[in-house]
């Protein structure tokens, strides 16, 4: 979650240095090149999520090459269009500064600022990839470190650069861009030199899979499109309603917005690799205590993070040198959290789920269409304009589960009828054909869950001698993880036993180190002690290894 901060955290610490530096118009020009920021976080986003999402796919399918081909084609593509991104800044930053303000008192200080931000646009687009795909390896340490490389960073070069150097806001933007490069050479170098999958190799450099990765990435792009015209119109609405002193509101409401981030986007941006892995499983139960755990962490925290805000809204107004009353810009924020993160969960969930096209739907009324109908009538009946936030929030909310819910109930009384809200098709539980549960790692209990699978199979009218082959591989395999370490004894290994499309198998998931069972088997056919993962290789129609996200999964399929 505080690693989601990575790829915003630098305009919170540039508005923190320029309040404290120089006077609230520069706070304002900050905020005037949002739209620019976000820009290249839209381009970073399509190529990170698209490229994340596939792959994570890719490896629940067992299609390591695949999911390394993704893994450089968002590279290669981020690089390309990074090129465009420097032409602008090099050629036309006097254009676009135009473009984002008619106020000719922020046009110099607009165009220090987007020049550089758009000449440095490489590591903004490019630091997605690493932070992303280090987390698909279960390296959360190097997440961290990565963040705490690009804030650490900024912050030091900010008050040089502001503070010693008194280069003003273009100083601000050059620390930004610094230490978001620095935090990107730390994450590939990571993946490079500690990661088998993820390793840069110049053969897999080619343009491969770019519709899946538009289609996985369109969510979080459009979500950021609609970020740029949003923060384009909003500043006019506000600007019209509160002149540069409203501006400079906005700019704060926005960084504390940044923060929020780590819990409205972060915590579904984690859970997602996981839901991808029970929704290609068809683990319907797991998706759903995923969504559950996520609900109750996103609500827990955003209000206790709207309640820090409301309590301490008058030391952070000080601390910004804003002089005006900031109470209901920090209710209507911490408010609007709470529904923001419902609607973050799903919108993701729909969107692994792949239901592309209604989880785009909900990222566009809920980051563009509500937030600027409702600002514009709060404008025009000449209300607070802050009321905007939480009004766009609950109406997204409400439209989201409205549709959802009339697409549930279009599906009932058909043999795969869908869940309400999540839209699970619940066919195989409700035919018995799946089964998951969870063990310790106690030879006890592995002869347990033998026994089980062998009901499990007779159940679902398969011979006895199937029944037994799915006990056995069980049996085995864990008798293996238990005796290499690879789980603390008593700590729980998730279990799932499956019959679908003239296919019976069984899949294992633990945490622990990294294990290869099946490769170390064939490796060392000789050790009387892989014996039994050598049998289960030879009468299994295909066996599996994955390690992800810091776990062992394994399946075997007859």
């Amino acid at each position: 979650m505080l690693s989601v901060l990575g790829g915003t955290v630098n305009t919170l610490i540039d508005s923190t240095f320029v309040s404290r530096n120089l006077d609230s118009s520069a706070l304002a020009a900050i905020s005037v090149n949002m739209p620019v920021f976000l820009a290249l976080c839209m381009v970073g986003s399509l190529f990170g999520v698209g490229s994340f999402i596939a792959s994570s796919h890719a490896l629940g399918a067992s299609k390591v090459e695949d999911a390394q081909a993704y893994y450089h084609s968002a590279i290669l593509f981020s690089v390309l269009f990074s090129l465009g991104f420097m032409a602008v800044g090099f050629f036309f930053p006097t254009q676009v500064a135009n473009f984002l303000t008619n106020d000719p008192s922020l046009t110099d200080m607009v165009t220090d600022y987007c020049r550089i931000t758009l000449i440095g646009s490489l590591p903004y687009i490019l630091v997605y990839i690493p932070t992303y795909f280090l987390q698909l390896s279960g390296r959360t340490k190097d997440m961290t470190t990565m963040t705490l490389i690009m804030v650490i960073s900024d912050i030091i070069l900010d008050w040089l650069f502001l503070f010693v150097f008194k280069w003003g806001i273009a100083g601000a933007a050059l620390a930004s861009v610094i230490s978001t490069l620095a935090a990107a050479v730390f994450g590939f170098l990571r993946l490079h030199l500690h990661d088998h999958i993820f390793r840069l190799r110049l053969r897999h450099f080619r343009l491969f899979g770019l519709k899946n990765i538009i289609l996985f990435g369109s969510s979080a792009a459009i979500g950021n499109l609609m970020d740029v015209i949003r923060m384009f119109v909003l500043n006019m609405i506000i600007y019209s309603a509160s002149g540069t002193q409203g501006l400079a509101i906005w700019a704060v409401v926005n960084s504390l917005l940044e923060i929020t981030l780590c819990i409205t986007t972060g915590i579904p941006r984690t859970a997602a690799p996981m839901l991808g892995i029970y929704i290609g499983g068809h683990d319907n139960e797991g998706v759903r205590s995923l969504v559950r755990l996520q609900i109750r962490l996103g609500l827990m925290l955003t209000f206790l993070f709207g309640l820090t805000a409301v309590v301490f809204h008058e030391p952070i107004g000080r601390f910004y040198k804003i002089r005006l009353d900031m109470l209901v810009p920090f209710i209507c924020l911490g408010l609007s959290v709470l529904q923001e993160v419902l609607c973050s969960i799903l919108g993701s969930y729909f969107n692994v789920a792949k239901r592309v096209f209604f989880s785009n739907f909900i990222m566009v009324i809920r980051t563009f269409v509500f937030p600027i109908l409702f600002a514009q009538i709060c404008y025009y009946f000449n209300l607070p304009v802050w009321f905007f936030l939480p009004v766009s929030m609950t109406v997204t909310l409400l439209v989201t589960v409205l549709i959802a819910r009339s697409q549930s109930i279009m599906t009932r009384g058909k043999d795969h009828e869908l869940s309400p809200i999540l839209l699970l098709d619940d066919y195989l539980e409700k035919h018995n054909q799946v089964k998951a549960f969870s063990i310790v790692s106690s030879n006890e209990a592995i002869c347990q869950a033998s026994a089980d699978v062998i009901d499990f199979c007779l159940e679902n009218g398969m011979d006895r001698k199937t029944g037994t082959k799915l006990g056995l591989a069980l049996e085995e395999v864990m008798t293996v993880m238990v005796q290499k370490s690879l789980n603390k004894e008593n700590d729980p290994v998730d279990v799932r036993i499956f019959s679908y499309q003239s296919t019976f198998g069984i899949s294992i998931m633990c945490s622990g180190k990294e294990y290869n069972l099946f490769k170390e088997a064939f490796e060392n056919q000789e050790d009387d002690f892989n014996m039994g993962v050598q049998m289960i290789q030879k009468i299994s129609k295909d066996c599996h290894y994955l390690y992800s996200l810091g776990m062992n999964i394994l399946t075997v399929e007859f």
